[in-house]
């Protein structure tokens, strides 16, 4: 398919899939602190008001899940910054927001398509049992995990499953750039005033009408 293995000892480039990356999990709200009487829950912002600079470091517990993912620094980063950027790698289905399985490949072309062309945060990683994919993943560009190059280099063997082909990873560089160089504007700006009901009664999220779509004054 689109992956390859790689030997152990290879440098780390964008497009390499690591298991059991460190994902944390932190609520600022109710963040575990410990120093010397012991652990004390408490919030973030009571933490950084007694803080006498910003810099300055305290001792917290915090989750951490074993996930999959992806790196996403440019090569030439990889190869000599202090740390490596890695996106997490979800189950394909969850991530699409899909209750059930396309039953056939038709569906699952449609489905597969459909969301390349609509969620650019997305990137579309097909099984390969192989390699450990036992299922349909996709690589989510909005969770970002920053990990140490030199402790991602240690994970090199036993813990990178694979690299993506050229051409694949073509396309992840070229996913990432429109991902995160996007800018954002109001699809419905142009509607008239009745396409413009029509479309805000089907949206899910609050939209505000622009002058030519409100009401007539009286």
């Amino acid at each position: 398919m689109i992956y390859e293995r790689v030997a152990a000892d290879a440098p780390i480039e964008q497009g390499d899939l690591f298991r059991c990356v460190p994902s944390l999990e932190i609520s600022l709200s109710e963040l575990p602190r410990v120093d010397g009487s012991g652990e004390q829950l408490t919030r973030w912002r009571d933490i950084a008001a007694g803080l006498s600079e910003s810099s300055e470091r305290v001792r917290v517990l915090v989750e951490v899940e074993p996930v999959l993912a992806i790196a996403v620094t440019q090569n030439c980063d990889a190869a000599r910054k202090g740390s490596i950027c890695l996106c997490q790698v979800e189950r394909y289905l969850d991530v699409a927001g899909q209750q059930s399985e396309p039953k056939d490949a038709k569906a699952w072309q449609s489905l597969i398509v459909r969301m390349m062309r609509t969620n650019p945060r997305l990137f579309y990683l097909p099984p390969a049992p192989e390699f450990g994919l036992a299922e349909r993943m996709a690589a989510d560009f909005s969770i970002i995990q920053r990990i140490p190059r030199a402790d991602l280099e240690e994970m090199r063997s036993g813990f990178r499953v694979a690299r993506l082909k050229p051409v694949a990873a073509e396309h992840l560089r070229e996913s990432l750039a429109f991902f995160f160089r996007r800018y954002a504007f109001n699809e419905w700006y142009p509607l008239d005033r009745e396409e413009f009901l029509a479309y805000q009664a089907s949206c899910r999220e609050p939209v505000a009408p622009y002058e030519w779509q409100r009401p007539p004054a009286t």
